[in-house]
């Protein structure tokens, strides 16, 4: 398994009765997104502590932008070593171990006290994090087959956007409710408070979930034999360095790698400066600057829904991709010509984050279509997900440059604001992909996107 695709199991039967599958649904999806909302909130909390703790810690802009970003360097790093260790020992007994791990990391992230410890924490946290939603992945991937594991991932990933509409508010809360008790600052009870839930949850996986059918007591005999018949295994791939340098050479890789790095610089950019561009605008109390936040993922949500439904309708992918990439852009440049007014600022966010987001499952559904029939297509997928993940680092970083260079938010969010618009334009050089596998090679067995941005629906 690659760090950013999975092979899918071969479908020999596609008539699985359809009440099985909505008994395996209701058993393991709830808490499986449960989990996934949990790590989107433990992951971008940071950028509502930051309203306090830079203060406390001697935290520079440059300083929060570069711990914010190198989680995503260190989970980039450790995610197929943490897969490999997953597929030898079990989904049930890893999963649980990473939710433990990075609980555990997020309540020591409340006691750090400088800027060395703050990167530490957020290095700690991205090799604990590593290989959580491929992890999850590969879990549903042993009960759903191919055609049914997308809906079932449709269901996990919705939880993301969720979470990044109720962290705002939960946020504000305990940073003004808990401030001063025990003599600890309200930052500080932000990050033991959210870490708890992970460490809580990774018991509760560990104990409710199986890790394969076969394992499951809810099950009946019957029910595991039907199940059973409807996966195979995956056809036997070619050994990994031959697919690397097959996709490693493909123009289109690359092509695809530059503008999801595009799509990512601005989506992150947004989420862990949100809190701040809003303090900016003259919202000082925390508990307010919480609830406003949720306001774009709100239109996030609704906006990958649309999309979503206007793409699968339409089919026409590349030009609802430019479209979405310039008016997130649009959305951008809005936020920094309004001289400060909240409600235009937000507006401005809101288009972003919104569009950002909604682009982001496209940009996997046209990178499937262009290297479907390439013999290399998961190794392709893992390169574009390593080069894309290079703009989840830049975004946050790139905020907080611009900020201690010229104090304020205005030049980096045009910056980003031109990126996305770079990258629309590279997407208008995609060519329609070949009809058929026939016409563009062999295809490789089934393989699914990694994770989705942390306001995406996959």
């Amino acid at each position: 398994m690659t760090s950013s695709t999975i092979p899918q199991s071969g479908i020999v039967n596609e008539d699985l009765p359809r009440a099985l599958y909505r008994k395996i649904a209701w058993r393991l999806l709830p808490i499986a997104s449960i989990c996934y909302a949990v790590a989107i909130i433990d992951r971008v909390n940071i950028g509502f502590a930051k309203l306090q703790m830079s203060a406390d810690i001697g935290l520079s802009a440059a300083a929060y932008g570069l711990g914010a970003g190198i989680f995503f360097l260190a989970y980039v790093l450790f995610e197929v070593p943490s897969n490999m260790i997953l597929e030898r020992i079990g989904a049930k007994i890893w999963i649980a171990r990473i939710m433990i791990t990075w609980g555990a990391v997020t309540i020591l992230t409340g006691f750090v006290q400088n800027t060395e410890q703050f990167y530490g924490a957020r290095i700690l946290l991205g090799i604990a994090e590593a290989g959580f939603y491929p992890g999850m992945v590969y879990f549903l991937a042993q009960w759903f087959p191919r055609k049914r594991l997308a809906q079932a991932l449709a269901l996990l990933v919705v939880a993301g956007p969720m979470g990044s509409i109720f962290v705002g508010p939960l946020s504000g809360w305990i940073m003004t409710s808990f401030a001063g008790t025990a003599d600890m600052a309200g930052w500080q009870w932000l990050f033991i408070i959210q870490g708890a839930p992970a460490i809580i949850m990774g018991v509760v996986f560990y104990f409710v979930v199986s890790s394969t059918p076969k394992d499951a007591r809810w099950l009946t005999d019957t029910e595991k034999s039907v199940l059973f018949r409807s996966l195979t295994t995956a056809d036997k791939a070619e050994p990994a360095f031959k697919r690397f340098k097959q996709a490693a050479t493909n123009k289109r890789v690359w092509i695809l790698g530059f503008i999801l790095a595009a799509n990512y610089i601005g989506i992150y950019a947004v989420i862990f400066w949100i809190p701040s561009i809003l303090k900016s605008t003259g919202v000082t109390d925390v508990a307010a600057v919480g609830i406003l936040s949720s306001i774009p993922w709100v239109a996030a949500v609704a906006a990958t829904i649309l999309v979503g439904i206007y793409c699968d309708k339409s089919q026409a992918h590349r030009r609802i991709l430019v479209i979405g990439m310039v008016i997130a852009a649009a959305g951008l440049v809005i936020s920094v010509s309004t001289g400060n007014q909240t409600v235009a600022t937000l507006t401005g966010i809101s288009m972003a984050a919104a569009f950002f987001t909604a682009t982001g499952p496209i940009i996997w559904a046209i990178t499937n279509l262009q290297l479907n029939g390439m013999a290399a297509a998961a190794a392709g997928i893992a390169l574009i997900n390593t080069v894309g993940s290079i703009g989840s680092f830049l975004g946050p970083y790139v905020m907080g440059l611009g900020q201690d260079w010229t104090g304020n938010t205005v030049a980096p969010l045009l910056v980003i604001a031109g990126v996305a618009v770079i990258g629309a334009i590279v997407a208008l050089t995609l060519k329609a992909p070949a009809a058929t596998p026939a016409a563009a090679g062999n295809l490789e067995p089934g393989t699914v996107p990694l994770e989705p941005t942390a306001g995406s629906k996959q």
